[in-house]
């Protein structure tokens, strides 16, 4: 009977998230008329028309993002017009978060933290773009899956995650460091059983890339997705790629302002709770190194979408105050 009563109330949370997320959905569409959305979209779906019409990714079009992203893009793009499923897509990413995150907080929490937690992130990811067709949906939903699955002691799956998310944003290899620090806070030394695997994903696509296009594209691919990274953190201007950087310490520090101002909220209440509460086990200490780590890549480039993988951790540890033991 009690596993009956946990299921129907994970349907009544899904339902809801499914709701409101729809309903964002269509609010975004009607003040939106163009493609999903931006400039990174655009590039997204160019390298993805250059896969489907035969022509040599990272050689006929350059972009700095990793190859499993284009091909997910590509496999989008044959099952409709280009752009058509980019909302739809990312709203359904974001339901399944959030989901994961009101699992995370029900476990730890109970479950009005959970749903809380879920809640907050698809309410506030309106305001980091998250509802816009970025890389970091797809990263994210790998790593929550990630640490989900290190909870339970399952490393060789969570590695593989880590490595997937790798596949859609290189920022995503930063998750191995909370993972490997709930490891070793567990006693667990055995650090290649989430090493091997994460690296076997995150190389898949690459030598998916050398099988389907030869070792001039593997090299290009190699070389804008990974061999750029001195110069894109350095804040030097690529080319061959539109980017922003701060002209000056000054633009700097308006747009790192501007960036915080936008979750001000989330980040005041998780700074609280921890001030509060503390961080006593290591799967908190885990949501805060997840929190922290990817909090650094905000002052590299101050793109508001960068908040994307920020917010979740920052949601669960902001709705501890409403825990059922609190």
């Amino acid at each position: 009977m009690e596993k009956k009563n946990l299921a129907l109330k994970d349907i009544a949370v899904v339902s809801v998230f499914l709701v409101l997320a729809a309903l964002i959905s269509l609010m975004m569409a009607a003040v939106e008329s163009g493609g999903w959305s931006g400039v990174d979209a655009e590039r997204f779906h160019y390298m993805a028309r250059m896969i489907i019409n035969g022509f040599t990714p990272y050689v006929s079009f350059v972009d700095p993002k990793p190859p499993l992203l284009y091909f997910t893009v590509a496999f989008m793009d044959m099952i409709g017009p280009a752009g058509s499923l980019d909302l739809p897509v990312i709203a359904c990413i974001n339901v399944a978060c959030a989901f994961l995150l009101y699992r995370i907080g029900r476990d730890d929490y109970g479950h009005i933290s959970g749903f809380t937690a879920g809640l907050l992130y698809l309410i506030t990811a309106i305001f980091v773009q998250g509802y816009f067709f970025f890389s970091e949906q797809f990263a994210l939903l790998f790593l929550l899956s990630a640490m989900i699955l290190a909870r339970r002691a399952d490393y060789v799956l969570a590695g593989l995650m880590i490595g997937l998310a790798f596949g859609f944003k290189q920022y995503a290899i930063l998750g191995l460091i909370p993972i490997l620090y709930l490891m070793r806070a567990r006693g667990n030394r055995a650090f290649h059983r989430l090493l091997v695997p994460a690296a076997g994903a995150g190389l898949a696509s690459y030598l998916l890339v050398y099988l389907l296009y030869g070792s001039k594209a593997l090299t290009n691919a190699i070389h804008w997705t990974i061999g750029i990274a001195p110069t894109y953190i350095g804040g030097g201007i690529i080319a061959e790629i539109p980017n922003y950087a701060a002209g000056s310490q000054f633009s700097f520090a308006v747009s790192l302002l501007a960036g915080i101002a936008v979750v001000l909220p989330v980040v005041l209440f998780a700074s609280a709770s921890v001030a509060r509460r503390g961080l006593v086990t290591p799967e908190e200490w885990t949501i805060a190194l997840f929190a922290i780590i990817f909090s650094t890549t905000i002052f590299v480039r101050q793109y508001l979408h960068y908040w994307i993988l920020i917010l979740p951790f920052l949601a669960l540890l902001a709705c501890r105050e409403f825990a059922d033991d609190r």
